[in-house]
């Protein structure tokens, strides 16, 4: 029952309904047994009263015949087990002649017939008979509502786990199919139930999406490998036309923009072929010791001219070697990306500081942030946490170190950087987030050892 705790079970519908129904079985059960119990009781004490009659009627038949008679049979009755006792006394003239059987009043229940004309016998039930008859009927009563019980609480936890332990492989499954996997298949056994039919319904659509994200990703890097071509031949040309000294000012600054606005898409499909090529393995990755704090260093001195012009204060300090094995070129172009997109997204006059361990780089910052909505989203192509695409850029940044990072078998973490600013140094530049957005990011590259 590792799969199944206290939450799951009390938070499970299936468990919930069944609790319900079993509780709504055992009040009825609870109120048959009652009457049960209440009608037993009371037969029993109507073969008492009938018993009463017979044996009344019996002294009554001996005592007119002698007293020594009615001696001895009360004497045989005392020695046997019976539910009534017996008290010969002299005669009483408070006492009725008539016998009188009272059936409510059980207890008091007594029968009185006269011997002689001095004497007489009083007949009554006995209420420890009853009592023990009561008693023996406790635990039957018992036994026929907590057995009852048990075996349906049983019953519910075992169905509730049942239900639950398939439920749980189609959440893992999906789990992973949302963090990224693909070729996810969820098991089908040979029930056909409706779980059964479920999974292949998931399987179905798990098929598709991939079928469709291939397509997609098929479509989108074909496009953006067949335009390149023609895109650069256009380049050139704007750029041999730029280099005739006949346009006048106003001509070469529109080719100009032109050719800046053309060299800017180029990049952009570069970019995504890149990223494909990295995500399918089709770019082979050199294999070579590298430092990340000289990363780091080098990735730095290329972005400090811009953090200068904004007068940030970028740091950065290292607690621990880090060399990894990998490809030197592409872990220096997501370093430099984390970096670049921490000094754009800082406002002026705020903090960046670049930190190296023994597990990777963290680059943290006092700028906006992103949202916990957005963290899940930041590293799909194209995608922009800045809605009002204030910045320059194409969405396209951390979607490559995403892809770096994970050629490399490493992790990219994206946790918000509560320290704040001027309070980035320390140890509180590693405590979780307690802020949502507008307080700053701290971006880790985590190689796992």
């Amino acid at each position: 029952m590792s799969f199944v705790d206290d939450y799951a079970l009390t938070r499970s519908s299936v468990f919930k309904t069944l609790v319900g129904v079993f509780v709504l079985i055992t009040v009825v059960n609870v109120i048959v047994i009652r009457q049960v119990y209440k009608d037993s009781d009371a037969f029993h004490r109507e073969q008492l009263v009938k018993q009463l009659q017979d044996e009344s009627a019996e002294f009554s038949f001996v005592a007119k015949q002698s007293k020594e008679d009615v001696e001895r049979l009360l004497a045989t009755k005392r020695a046997s087990e019976t539910s009534f006792y017996y008290r010969l006394t002299e005669r009483s003239e408070s006492v009725s002649n008539t016998p009188t059987y009272p059936i409510r009043t059980l207890p008091s229940s007594v029968a009185s017939i006269f011997v002689g004309d001095t004497h007489q016998l009083v007949i009554g039930i006995d209420h420890h008979a009853v009592e023990a008859y009561q008693k023996s009927l406790i635990p039957i009563v018992f036994s026929g509502i907590i057995l009852p019980v048990a075996v349906m609480l049983i019953a519910a936890l075992f169905f509730t786990i049942l239900i639950l332990k398939r439920l749980e492989r189609v959440n893992r499954a999906m789990n992973r199919v949302l963090c990224g996997e693909r070729d996810v298949k969820i098991a089908v056994s040979k029930q056909d139930d409706e779980f059964d039919i479920l999974a292949i319904h998931l399987n179905f659509m798990i098929e598709q999406m991939a079928k469709n994200e291939a397509s997609l990703k098929s479509l989108t890097v074909g496009m953006a490998h067949d335009m390149r071509t023609p895109m650069a031949r256009l380049k050139l040309r704007l750029e041999e036309i730029l280099s005739d000294e006949k346009l006048t000012v106003k001509q070469s600054d529109q080719l100009s923009a032109c050719h800046d606005e053309l060299e800017l898409i180029l990049s952009l499909f570069n970019s995504m072929l890149e990223i494909a090529k990295l995500n399918s393995g089709q770019t082979k990755l050199a294999t070579e010791a590298v430092d990340i704090g000289r990363v780091a260093h080098d990735a730095i001195e290329f972005i400090s001219p811009i953090a200068e012009m904004k007068q940030q204060r970028l740091i950065c300090r290292q607690d621990q070697l880090c060399e990894v094995q990998g490809d030197k070129s592409l872990l220096f172009r997501a370093v430099f990306n984390l970096i670049e997109n921490a000094v754009k997204y800082t406002p002026d006059h705020g903090d960046i500081e670049v930190i190296i361990d023994h597990f990777g780089v963290v680059v943290a910052d006092s700028g906006i942030g992103i949202s916990e909505s957005d963290k899940m989203s930041v590293c799909h192509p194209m995608f922009r946490a800045d809605k009002s695409r204030k910045e320059q850029g194409n969405g396209l940044g951390l979607s490559l170190v995403d892809a770096v990072v994970k050629r490399h078998n490493a992790h990219l973490i994206l946790r918000d950087n509560n320290s704040g600013a001027n309070q980035l140094s320390g140890s509180r530049l590693y405590d979780d987030s307690l802020c949502e957005g507008n307080c700053g990011l701290r971006a880790r590259i985590y190689f796992e050892r």
